[in-house]
């Protein structure tokens, strides 16, 4: 234990829901209960919220961990009982050395004092003795970039000046443990830069890192390690990317679950053709697989039974992904493939070489058409199971496109436009 910096064991958090027993209406019930020499109500646990459960966190010296989860699942938790703003309901917290805390930068500055009080006034809460501060006092200043406007009221500053500030104050000190919470996401980009290469810097000095952010890039270009989170429990603890592919895996797999969408095992319309199965079959013959990656091969096999001797049909397929975007359609008619089909089973097969699907979570679907390929035969689209892939880059947002293509990347370098030699780069395929 002697090693750890940071340390949590075994600790949960948990709030009383309604009316608290400092409140006033709670003192004067608990007053008159005693009076009347009655018990005092007892509070179940349904009108708690436990916002940690049994947590387990150490940090040795100059590590970085990054806590990743959708809202309400403790993450800034955890930074409160790390900064000593609450105290745990169980287990044990234990911080050593100098620490500084971006939880809310600028939450206790002084609207009617100056930039420069506010320094001063912000180092004092963070621990620091007025004389170390006014060494520091240049080096803050540049940092934040507010030259001009450090004597001027705060209340006349914007936000983002005020988060300058902050910050400024907090990562010039050369904290021993620097907690970080979602500080960057705000401000223009030049300055998150340079946040980010102070936190580094940091980093390499041996200060030790808690991180959170929903900016996933950012959080793998800080931290080496990770912990998911979800309703106040640890789900998964481990290398930043194995952490942050299983959070963002979560992620589409619940944005996928509230697409309203039809039942994939619901029956179709009767006809003379029936899709009785889709399903996606992996490189290595996994039907169904868990998950794929985007440069792995894939088969989109399609089940039915015909009724009766249908002859020359088609067959369309779509890829959706997990908001029900089409990524990419197939037709045996584009392709010039014909299908003769036969009274009884059969089995349709599309080969997909390689996905090229960015990070996400899909279904395939798919429907039998007369000859024509105009008139469906099947009533409606059969889809497959969903199914997750793992592609090159983090892919939680939607402007993140759908697909990733096969390219080759080339660069010229040289003062005289044309005459460099081409700098060979190795192709784009994703590995």
């Amino acid at each position: 234990m002697s090693a750890d910096v940071v340390a949590l064991e075994g600790v949960s958090k948990r709030y009383q829901l309604g009316l608290s027993r400092a409140s006033l209406p709670s003192l004067v019930s608990a007053w008159a209960r005693k009076a009347v020499g009655r018990a005092p109500r007892a509070q179940s646990d349904g009108d708690a919220l436990w916002a940690l459960r049994d947590v387990s966190v150490r940090l040795g010296r100059g590590e970085s961990l990054a806590l990743v989860g959708p809202n309400g699942a403790g993450k800034t938790t955890i930074l409160k009982l790390l900064a000593n703003i609450t105290k745990p309901t169980a287990g044990r917290v234990e911080v050593k050395g100098r620490l500084s805390a971006l939880i809310e930068l600028g939450a206790g500055f002084h609207p009617d004092l100056t930039g420069r009080d506010n320094a001063f006034l912000n180092g004092a809460i963070l621990g620091i003795g007025r004389k170390e501060l006014q060494k520091r006092f240049d080096e803050i200043v540049d940092f934040s970039g507010l030259e001009r406007f450090i004597d001027t009221p705060v209340k006349r500053y914007s936000s983002g000046m005020v988060v300058r500030l902050g910050f400024a104050v907090a990562a010039c000190i050369d904290p021993e443990v620097l907690l970080v919470d979602e500080v960057l996401a705000v401000g223009d980009a030049a300055f998150s830069q340079k946040c980010l290469a102070r936190i580094r810097d940091l980093i390499a000095r041996g200060t030790t890192i808690v991180f959170v952010s929903h900016n996933l890039y950012l959080v793998k270009a800080v931290c080496t390690q990770g912990l998911y989170m979800r309703q106040g429990r640890v789900v998964l603890a481990g290398p930043v990317d194995r952490v942050l592919e299983a959070y963002e895996r979560d992620l589409h797999q619940e944005r996928a679950s509230r697409l309203t969408r039809e039942d994939p095992g619901a029956p179709q319309v009767p006809g003379e053709i029936e899709i009785t199965d889709v399903e996606i079959i992996g490189p290595d013959g996994t039907a169904s697989p868990e998950s794929l990656r985007s440069t792995d091969a894939a088969t989109l096999r399609i089940r039915y039974v015909a009724y009766a001797d249908l002859g020359r049909l088609q067959v369309s397929v779509f890829v959706r992904r997990a908001d029900g975007m089409v990524c990419c359609m197939s037709r045996t008619s584009l392709d010039g493939v014909h299908l003769d089909v036969r009274k009884g089973p059969g089995v349709v097969s599309l080969r997909f070489e390689s996905l090229q699907l960015v990070t996400g979570s899909y279904f395939a679907e798919a429907y039998f058409l007369d000859d024509s390929d105009s008139l469906g035969l099947t009533g409606g689209a059969r889809q497959s199971a969903w199914f997750s892939v793992s592609g090159a880059g983090l892919n939680y947002e939607d402007d993140h496109g759908v697909f990733e293509p096969i390219v080759d990347w080339s660069h010229e370098s040289g003062s005289a436009s044309g005459q460099a030699s081409p700098e060979a780069a190795s192709p784009a395929g994703r590995a």
